[in-house]
C-alpha cells in the first residue's frame, strides 16, 4: 500500500471536454432587432446548438459570430461563442469572449468556464481569486463545481479540492464517479502532505513525525502509533473525528500540533481508501490507470510510467489529453525530442490545442531550433488576439536568431493587449537594456514591478 509521503499527487491532467447544455438553454439577451432579423437569428442559434451537439465546433463558431453581429451585447451569444472556441482548444479566444460576456453581468456558469480556461492555460495569478470566490459562493452549484474542480489542486489548495470532490460525489449525477473518486483520493493525499509539512514546523512534533515515518513500513497502524501522546498534549485531539470535523477544528486552531498530526494521518488514510474504492467499483477506469502511471512517474520510474501512458493511448484513444500528459512527463525529465514528439501528436489529433502548442514551442527553444520556432509561431502571432505565450516565445526565438529589434516589436504588440503578462515587461526591459535604451528599460522595470504587486 502506498503511504502518502511516497507519492506526490499530481494535478488532474485528463481534462473532460465539457458539453454544457445548461449554457445553451439559457435565455437570450438580445439587442432589439427587426422581426425578420430576429427570426434569422433564432434559426442561426438553433443550428449552432445542433452543430455543438454534433461536435462541429467550427461550424457552431461561424453561426455564433453571425448571431453576434445582430446582438453584440448578448451575454448568452458571447458565452456560447466562447464555448465553441473552448471546445476547439482555442483558449485565448475563449477567455476573451467569456470576459466580454461577464462584463454584461455576473453569471456563475460563465465565470466558472472562464476560470477553467485560465486554469488550463496555467494563469494561476488570475485564477486564485476566482476559485476563492467560487468556493465561497457556489459550493452547492454542481455545474459550476464540475467545471473548476481540478483547478484547486493546480493552485495547491488540496483541502478545498477535497471538499469540492466530496460535494461532487454526493450531489452530482453527471460527474463521472470514478474520476471523482480518484481526484478525491489525490486531494486527500495532497492534504496529508500539506498537514505533515505544517506539522514538521510545529513545536513538539518529533514523536508524531516519527510515527508518520514508521507508516512507510507498517502502514496506517504505524502512523497512528502516537495517538496517545497527541491526546495528552492537545485539548482538541479526538481519535474518532471524521476528516471533515477535524478540518473544521483545525481551521479554528491552525497551530495545534495534535490536530496537524491527526489530519496528516486521516488525510493519508482517506486518500488510500478512495483509490481502493475506485479499484473495487471501477476496476477498468482509465482515471485509475492514469493514477497508477502517475505513481510510477512520481516514484522515479519514468520509463514504466511512459509505457502505461502509451498503453492508455491504445486502450482509450478517445481520452483527449493522454498525448499531452505523456509530453509533460517527457518534458519533466528534460527529454526534449520525445516531449516535442508527444506534443506534435497531440496537435495532430487536436490542431487547436494551445497548451500543446505552447509546450512544443518551449521544447523547440530548449533544443535551440529557433528558426523552427519562428516558422511555427509566426502564423499564430497574426491572430486577432494572440496568446501571450506566442509573443514571448517568438520574441525569444527572434532574439536568439540575432534580431532583437523584431523581438521588441513583437513584445510591444503584446504590451498593447489587455492585461499583458508581467514577463512581457521584463523581457522588454532586458532588450532595451542591452540595446542602450535605458529610459525605456526603466519604464518597463516600473511596469514589471507594478504588475508583480497585483
Amino acid at each position: 500500500m502506498i503511504w502518502m509521503r511516497d507519492f506526490v499527487a499530481r494535478p488532474h491532467r485528463l481534462w473532460l471536454r465539457p458539453v454544457f447544455g445548461w449554457l445553451w438553454g439559457a435565455a437570450l439577451l438580445l439587442a432589439p432587432v427587426s422581426p425578420a432579423a430576429q427570426a434569422q437569428q433564432t434559426e442561426d442559434l438553433t443550428a449552432a446548438r445542433q452543430a455543438m451537439d454534433a461536435r462541429q465546433y467550427d461550424v457552431a463558431e461561424k453561426l455564433y459570430r453571425k448571431a453576434l453581429v445582430q446582438a453584440p451585447s448578448s451575454a448568452t451569444v458571447l458565452t456560447d461563442l466562447a464555448l465553441s472556441l473552448q471546445m476547439q482548444g482555442r483558449s485565448a479566444d475563449a477567455i476573451r469572449y467569456y470576459s466580454l460576456a461577464l462584463k454584461q453581468g455576473y453569471v456563475p456558469e460563465t465565470y466558472a468556464l472562464l476560470a477553467q480556461e485560465e486554469c488550463r492555460m496555467g494563469d494561476l495569478d488570475d485564477l486564485k481569486p476566482m476559485l476563492a470566490r467560487i468556493f465561497r459562493e457556489e459550493r452547492k452549484n454542481m455545474r459550476v463545481l464540475s467545471a473548476v474542480a481540478p483547478c484547486y489542486l493546480d493552485i495547491d489548495e488540496p483541502v478545498k479540492s477535497a471538499i469540492v470532490y466530496q460535494a461532487l460525489l454526493a450531489g452530482s449525477k453527471d460527474y463521472p464517479a470514478d474520476l471523482a473518486l480518484i481526484q478525491l483520493g489525490k486531494s486527500y493525499i495532497r492534504s496529508g502532505q500539506l498537514f505533515a509539512g505544517k506539522l514538521s514546523k510545529a513545536p513538539g512534533s518529533e514523536p508524531f513525525l516519527a510515527a508518520l515515518r514508521q507508516a512507510s513500513s507498517e502502514g496506517s497502524a504505524g502512523a497512528r502509533g502516537a495517538f496517545p501522546e497527541a491526546q495528552k498534549i492537545s485539548p482538541y485531539f479526538q481519535p474518532n473525528l471524521s476528516w471533515s470535523d477535524a478540518v473544521d477544528l483545525w481551521q479554528k486552531h491552525p497551530q495545534d500540533t495534535g490536530l496537524l498530526y491527526l489530519l496528516s494521518v486521516l488525510s493519508a488514510e482517506q486518500g488510500m481508501n478512495q483509490i481502493e474504492l475506485c479499484d473495487q467499483q471501477f476496476p477498468g477506469s482509465p482515471y485509475l490507470e492514469q493514477f497508477h502511471a502517475d505513481v510510477l512517474a512520481d516514484q522515479g520510474h519514468g520509463d514504466e510510467a511512459a509505457a502505461e501512458y502509451e498503453q492508455l493511448l491504445r486502450d482509450h484513444p478517445d481520452l483527449s489529453d493522454l498525448r499531452y500528459s505523456l509530453g509533460l512527463l517527457r518534458e519533466q525529465r528534460e527529454e526534449w525530442p520525445a516531449a516535442a514528439e508527444a506534443f506534435r501528436q497531440q496537435l495532430a489529433a487536436y490542431p487547436t490545442d494551445e497548451r500543446a502548442a505552447a509546450h512544443l514551442s518551449r521544447c523547440m527553444i530548449q533544443m535551440e531550433q529557433y528558426a523552427a520556432v519562428r516558422d511555427f509561431l509566426e502564423p499564430r502571432v497574426r491572430a486577432e488576439h494572440p496568446p501571450q505565450w506566442v509573443n514571448l516565445n517568438l520574441a525569444e526565438a527572434e532574439e536568439k536568431l540575432g534580431k532583437p529589434e523584431d523581438a521588441v516589436r513583437i513584445l510591444v504588440a503584446a504590451e498593447h493587449e489587455a492585461n499583458p503578462d508581467k514577463l512581457v515587461h521584463y523581457r522588454l526591459m532586458h532588450l532595451y537594456s542591452i540595446s542602450g535604451r535605458l529610459t525605456d528599460a526603466k519604464r518597463e522595470y516600473a511596469l514589471f514591478q507594478a504588475a508583480s504587486r497585483r
